[in-house]
């Protein structure tokens, strides 16, 4: 480009291949070829995160379940929440009490291994 100094590029779509033009940063010929790309890049993270949103909603409607809606604390053997289809790994958060006992939270629900046999579940205070 003579104005500038600077070689012009030939810039093309992300998402077409297309020629673009206007912008120095713009980066899609289109509002659909944008969305599409958009769409495909969340697609296949999104499959990803509904499986981890599913276990993490269903391992606290087993802890809901084994609670009720009365109580606060329970002790459950680790055979029985094994037969729910518990699954240890997916959590929300886990936190370290003064006795450096660990508790993992789901969601409004913790639990803790009290014994290499017993589970204890708390259902956490809301602020």
């Amino acid at each position: 480009n003579i104005v500038t100094g600077k070689k012009r590029m030939n810039r093309q779509c992300e998402h077409c291949g297309n020629p673009l033009a206007g912008r120095s940063d713009k980066r899609f010929c289109s509002i659909n070829c944008k969305n599409a790309a958009n769409m495909a890049r969340r697609k296949a993270t999104l499959s990803v995160v509904r499986q981890t949103d599913r276990y993490l909603h269903r391992n606290r409607e087993i802890l809901n379940t084994l609670m009720g809606p009365s109580r606060t604390k329970m002790k459950i053997a680790r055979t029985e929440l094994d037969a729910t289809g518990f699954r240890y790994n997916y959590l929300t958060g886990i936190y370290f009490n003064k006795e450096g006992k660990i508790y993992h939270n789901v969601y409004d629900f913790a639990w803790m291994e009290f014994s290499t046999q017993e589970i204890l579940i708390v259902r956490r205070k809301r602020n």
